[in-house]
């Protein structure tokens, strides 16, 4: 049976004792980065080794911006069970991925007002979980910035979501009681600097949640 402590996924992680701190502390998910213009770009040759020396207890999530059928594939041949997608993916585009590689998806949607939160339901029958993030025009993800948590007490979630943007050892336990958040994602929240992870940060981080 599965715990019912809150899920943890730290994203954007580059090297395998950065993934063995994560999976010693309790984090679920982690997350490899496959966008170019991203600080926390990973090309597919350090994956690999990730993927090798990935702990039974934490899952690996491929983390990318409208990707292409092809790259997809090459990412389920690598051996990602889990996608996270963070562009502007249809709802048509998650059925066919569903369909053609039997990935779970995470899809990101970044939270502005209680129209994001709508256009969040829509996805509900079609991925496994919602990752609600800060709305930036011109970044997807890693901002370091929160949205305004009140507006999911305002919307009836009934379904898998994750709270991401901006959390940190800081605020996570205010975030937690604010929003009852079940499942969080934290990137630039554990790093010294812009794609530089410490596994210190990653380590308290957990801890603050799994004492909570």
């Amino acid at each position: 049976m599965e715990s019912n402590k809150t899920k943890i996924k730290v994203c954007g992680l580059k090297h395998s004792f950065e993934v063995k701190c994560a999976a010693d502390y309790g984090a679920k998910w982690y997350g490899m980065v496959f966008e170019k213009n991203s600080p926390r770009y990973i090309n597919y040759i350090q994956a690999e080794v990730l993927l090798n020396n990935t702990p039974d207890c934490i899952e690996p999530i491929a983390v990318t911006v409208n990707p292409s059928n092809s790259k997809v594939k090459d990412l389920n041949e690598l051996g990602f069970k889990y996608i996270q997608l963070h562009g502007n993916e249809s709802i048509n585009f998650c059925i066919s991925l569903k369909n053609k590689f039997n990935l779970k998806i995470i899809k990101a949607i970044s939270v502005g007002s209680l129209k994001d939160l709508e256009y969040a339901n829509s996805y509900k029958n079609t991925v496994d979980w919602i990752l609600f993030d800060y709305k930036d025009d011109l970044l997807t993800g890693g901002t370091g910035k929160s949205f305004d948590w009140s507006l999911l007490n305002k919307n009836s979630l009934n379904f898998n979501w994750i709270l991401s943007g901006g959390l940190d050892y800081n605020n996570i336990e205010l975030a937690l009681k604010s929003t009852q958040a079940t499942a969080v994602d934290i990137s630039s929240g554990v790093e010294v600097k812009k794609g530089i992870k410490s596994t210190e940060l990653i380590k308290e981080f957990c801890n603050k949640i799994n004492n909570i």
